[in-house]
């Protein structure tokens, strides 16, 4: 301990080391029980911290201390102080504020578009081209993957938008909620996104944690090949809705579909539209997302062109999503104000309306970062004492299938994939790290270290798709006026076939040195034999059997 006003000769966690694992199974078992995420990763700090402060010290001074000597002691204002540095220093850090920056910015940007009525120009002007069942679905799919800056965002507009014309095409209400919810987070894992910052940094602690130097943008963006689940859930969701082939409770919702009753389509903001955002024009969404885009290539060429060599190992992450967003944020404000002739003052207020709206996320992003803090090798030492449990008990082979239905019980049971990723990445890259023996030098030729942190990545997605209490899933019966519970069931077996074929032609292959330009092609295929083999067309296709 750090503390010299109390000298400890041992602490609990030296006597009980399963204490080392209090955190996360504390956060687990209260997310479990609870259904609430944010208390139970409070309770699981605090509980951390304080197990710091509880051991032994000697009753007297003395050369040769004995058991008898000793006494318990517990200082609680220690532990009350470490909750709170913890706090302190995850927000301080300077790569922790880029992030919370580059979250709101975003979150501003996105509330501008929607409020100018920008989104819903471009969603009308592509319900043009869709009048018929399959081209309703082709177009939900398509719209998600255009709003893949955010899964809160394309949840909320997408189903908002295109319910009346689904409605209309007699497309179930649970399909929608499906069609949305299976993109929203998968194209959010993968591309620029509100996403993006946070696995970066998850995959820095854990790099942190393993003692490796090797730049954390390099090794995230070679772990897009690995992410099999999201990769295939994209494609999963485009083959359903062009086959327009269903099996299970959803073959039998969209067969008992019955025209809905009349009712409002959810706003995307948590505030009424104002008038200024009615006909609005589709430039005040299009032009934001161009001056995103083209800022991150441009900071890129930039970083190329200072160093041809090895140039993406060095480009600062932090710097550049900060920057791309402050920019995009910026120009969304210009848009709304110029070309959606919104009043400054309704554009302000719409810009704090989309921070406020990340606020929830940056919660779970500090509650995370926390929790990796005292569980860190100057601490709990948490992922040491997994190495040391199991480190020998597992082959090399299993890790990436071990991590992926680790990352899907996980996320199931606390209905969050921030969550999920934030505890076991940090965790599992030390371990692989460990059984590997992996070293900067060879992590990008190690196919099994990347695909163990693409499985993580791909797990959390997965029982984030089948959990129900997570924010996404109800989120998307809401946007698509859908019975929770029934969008849970129809949408489960979806999830647990794409999980299967991730797993046994995927992550077991790969773990075994089946190349990932192999494995990930045939995990596909299989994905979509699947639909085409179980589907079958419903009643309301003009061609059904």
């Amino acid at each position: 301990m750090q503390e010299e006003s109390l000298t400890f000769v041992r602490t609990i966690v030296e006597d009980y080391p399963v204490l080392r694992l209090a955190p996360p199974v504390v956060a687990i078992t209260l997310a479990l029980v609870l259904k609430e995420v944010n208390f139970a990763l409070i309770i699981a700090i605090v509980t951390g911290c304080m197990l710091l402060y509880i051991g032994q010290t000697p009753v007297a001074p003395s050369d040769s201390v004995t058991p008898e000597q000793l006494q318990t002691t517990f200082d609680f204002m220690g532990g009350v102080g470490e909750v709170a540095t913890q706090f302190v220093n995850q927000v301080a850090s300077a790569e922790h504020a880029s992030v919370i920056l580059f979250t709101i910015l975003l979150g501003s940007m996105i509330s501008l578009m929607n409020d100018s009525g920008g989104t819903n120009a471009v969603i009308d002007r592509l319900s043009g081209f869709a009048n018929s069942r399959k081209k309703g679905q082709v177009l939900t799919w398509l719209a998600g993957l255009l709003v893949f800056f955010d899964d809160y965002a394309n949840t909320m507009l997408i189903g908002g938008s295109v319910r009346p014309l689904t409605d209309r095409l007699k497309i179930s209400r649970a399909k929608l909620a499906f069609l949305i919810d299976a993109t929203a987070a998968p194209i959010a894992g993968l591309a620029l996104s509100t996403w993006t910052a946070f696995e970066i940094d998850q995959v820095q602690l854990g790099l942190d944690a393993a003692e490796l130097t090797v730049n954390s943008n390099y090794v995230f963006l070679q772990t897009i090949p690995y992410r099999i689940y999201p990769l295939m859930a994209i494609i999963f969701v485009g083959v359903v809705a062009f086959t327009g082939r269903d099996f299970g409770p959803m073959l039998k919702a969209e067969n008992n579909w019955q025209p809905p009753e009349s009712d409002a389509a959810p706003s995307s903001s948590s505030e009424s539209v104002t008038p200024s955002t009615l006909g609005g024009s589709m430039w005040t969404a299009i032009i934001p997302i161009l001056v995103l885009i083209t800022s991150v290539i441009g900071l890129l060429y930039l970083d190329y062109r200072a160093s041809p060599t090895d140039w993406w190992k060095n480009v600062d992450s932090y710097r550049l999503l900060l920057i791309t967003s402050m920019a995009s944020s910026t120009a969304a404000v210009l848009a709304a104000v110029t070309i959606g002739r919104m009043k400054l003052r309704e554009a302000s207020e719409s810009w704090g309306r989309g921070i406020m709206a990340m606020i929830p996320a940056i919660i779970v992003l500090v509650l995370a970062w926390a929790i990796n803090g005292i569980c860190g090798s100057d601490k709990l030492d948490t992922a040491g004492y997994i190495i040391s449990l199991i480190g020998d008990s597992v082959r090399p082979e299993f890790l990436p299938a071990v991590a992926f239905l680790a990352a899907g019980g996980m996320a199931v049971s606390i209905g969050s994939s921030f969550t999920t990723m934030g505890l076991l990445i940090p965790l599992f890259i030390p371990l692989a790290t460990a059984i590997l023996g992996v070293t900067d030098a060879d992590v990008s030729s190690s196919s099994v270290f990347l695909a163990t942190i693409g499985a993580i990545l791909a797990g959390a997605i997965f029982g984030d798709h089948c959990s129900p209490i997570s924010d996404t899933t109800v989120l998307s019966s809401a946007a698509a006026g859908c019975d929770h519970l029934q969008h849970v069931t129809t949408q489960v077996p979806y999830a647990l076939v794409m999980a299967i074929c991730s797993l046994l032609f995927g992550y077991l292959p790969i773990g075994f040195g089946i190349p990932v330009w192999i494995a990930l092609p045939v995990s596909v295929a299989a994905s979509i034999g699947a639909v085409m083999f179980l589907g079958t067309k419903s009643d309301h296709e003009p061609n059904a059997s």
